[in-house]
């Protein structure tokens, strides 16, 4: 059969034996158009996660024709957007979720691609873990924003810059999909693995587990991907802990629990491994590590021993954190009030504590350990050993993810069409900028985020002749970028004013004019169980006459402790939440406690 001589937007090329799809400038709906393969090619290639380079993009070799385009009645085709200017968003979390409904949609046509299809309120993600609130109160659907943007379930695999480009990988059934990654991309755990073999525990990808291959123009590009968990290399953390940072992280940590407490409840089940079945630990003493326990303590406490009351004096939560106090980031006063009352409601406080390993298995048991559910795991520590533990859960901190890491670096060619030389006065004249070599993307040591200038635009630098450049069609937002001038904290607030700033200045067109960035503190809060919490209230300072910093109202407090600053935890996020279905929820919640 031959292809029809219909003109197509759509292009097939092949990239190590997979099929993708490019899409030209010309607007379509991208999420609904079908297409029908014409020509295949049928040697392939063994599939590799290593970064993508121009070189790789070779002329197309497949000829693609859609056999029909199709809109959505809630969004007809608009011929007065084809001008627009076609905003990507990567990451559908609170830096794109937030970014894609404040952007303007009758000036923008604006694209969100993520592997998740949904928006979390991460606040309150620790309530859905204990049952306070249902697990879909606090998801929005990236579906209901169809009236102003697009959106594509997929994941950001490479970046273009010269193409303006970003090839993308749908991950529509992949398995696992809702759940921080807790091995390397290119393996699966298993919940109850192979027996024999090196890989025994893990599985590559299988076939159907990944998804077709394509690209996606940009006139503009805002990369807010955010950031996985930092385990520090601890040995057993990856493959052995729980992480808490989506829904599917949320539903582990529930059924987990509810696991542990009828694991012990068997009648074959001894003292001891009572004991440690109904031991959970959290690992990380900052906002997310202290409210899961606090959390996790009133559930306990309340609903399960109602359920299982033989074993309610025989539950135990243990918070871990490296550092000498919990809540680093608030006043000494209101850490030290935290520890006090966590204590006193039963939450044993492990400051100052070293994780060495995380396995499965008893306390003090010979190996070789296997995974085994039905048992405990043993969290080793420095200072006390083996503690045998039900349940692990490791919030101590956010590292970038492995597109930030490993496709994000070397940029092949340099995108002169929309890359700007920082002090070109000062750089070589002899040397035309294209033809030099070298270019990378500008990261912030040690944490490896992109280093973006104080509008949110990514900046390239050659190691070999100084050189730095930023580019003008390309921001960053959230935890995977670091304003060079001052980074705001890893918070929900910082990155929701990051992606306001940065809607409000598209819809202005006011980018290079404007004032940069700046971060406004409106508090931190923090629950710690039993109804109490903590706010600490930001304060303006002002130099003394001696030069040290003081308040510039003394009379203000440091912040607020117990239920009142409970009400007002519960008030703001009231009155923060970005749709109405939770804020509904939140307030049922917040009454029913």
């Amino acid at each position: 059969m031959k292809a029809s001589i219909n003109p197509s937007p759509f292009r097939a090329r092949r990239l190590y034996g997979r099929k993708y799809f490019t899409i030209s400038s010309t607007r379509t709906s991208l999420s609904t158009t079908q297409f029908t393969v014409i020509k295949k090619r049928t040697e392939k290639r063994p599939f590799s996660t290593s970064p993508i380079t121009t070189a790789d993009l070779a002329s197309p070799e497949t000829s693609l024709t859609p056999t029909h385009s199709t809109y959505s009645q809630a969004t007809p085709p608009n011929p007065q957007l084809s001008s627009n200017q076609k905003i990507l968003v990567l990451g559908s979390g609170w830096g794109g979720y937030v970014f894609s409904r404040k952007i303007n949609p009758s000036k923008h046509n604006c694209t969100v691609i993520s592997p998740r299809s949904y928006f979390v309120f991460t606040p309150l993600l620790t309530d859905t873990a204990a049952g306070n609130l249902d697990f879909s109160s606090i998801v929005e659907p990236m579906r209901e924003l169809k009236s102003k943007v697009d959106f594509i379930q997929a994941a950001a695999r490479s970046i273009d810059f010269k193409r303006k480009r970003v090839l993308c990988e749908a991950s529509i059934v992949r398995s696992g999909v809702t759940e921080s990654p807790r091995v390397e991309e290119t393996e699966r755990q298993f919940e109850e693995g192979p027996e024999t073999g090196p890989m025994r525990g893990k599985e590559h990808l299988r076939g159907w587990e990944r998804g077709q291959l394509f690209e996606i123009p940009y006139d503009k590009l805002v990369i807010a991907v955010g950031c996985t968990s930092q385990t520090f290399g601890t040995p057993g953390v990856r493959e052995n802990a729980m992480f808490f940072k989506d829904i599917g992280d949320s539903r582990r940590v529930k059924r987990r629990v509810r696991e542990c407490f009828e694991l012990a409840a068997l009648p074959t089940t001894t003292a001891e491994m009572q004991r440690n079945l109904l031991h959970f630990a959290i690992v990380g003493a900052g906002p997310t590590g202290t409210e899961l326990a606090a959390t996790l303590r009133d559930f306990v406490s309340t609903s399960m021993a109602e359920l299982y009351p033989a074993l309610k004096d025989k539950t135990r939560i243990s918070l871990y954190d490296v550092a000498p106090t919990v809540l680093s980031m608030f006043d000494k006063s209101l850490s030290q009030y935290a520890i006090e009352t966590m204590s006193k409601d039963g939450i044993d406080i492990r400051t100052s504590h070293h994780i060495q390993e995380l396995r499965w298995g008893i306390p003090n048991a010979d190996g070789p350990h296997e995974m085994d559910p039905k048992g405990c795991l043993t969290l080793k520590t420095k200072e006390q050993g083996d503690v045998g533990v039900g349940m692990c859960v490791w919030a101590t901190g956010n590292t970038m993810n492995k597109f930030v890491k490993e496709s994000l670096n070397d940029i092949d060619e340099f995108p002169v069409d929309s890359a700007l030389l920082k002090n070109p006065s000062s750089s070589p004249s002899s040397t035309n900028v294209k033809d030099v070599k070298g270019w990378k993307i500008k990261k912030a040591p040690k944490v490896g985020a992109l280093l973006v200038d104080g509008h949110f635009r990514v900046q390239l630098e050659n190691p070999e002749t100084n050189q730095v450049a930023v580019l003008q069609d390309v921001f960053a937002i959230g935890d995977n970028a670091m304003p060079e001038t001052g980074a705001p904290p890893a918070t929900a607030q910082a990155t929701s004013q990051e992606a306001k700033w940065l809607a409000d200045r598209f819809n202005r067109g006011d980018i290079d004019k404007a004032p940069g960035f700046s971060f406004r503190n409106m508090g931190t809060l923090a629950y710690i169980g039993s109804s109490n919490a903590l706010m600490q209230i930001p304060h303006e300072k002002k130099t003394g006459t001696n030069g040290d910093e003081k308040r510039r109202n003394p009379y203000l407090p440091e912040g607020l402790t117990g239920r009142m600053a409970w009400l007002v935890w519960k008030v703001v996020y009231l009155n923060t939440t970005t749709s109405t279905s939770i804020s509904t929820a939140h307030a049922a919640g917040a009454s029913g406690l």
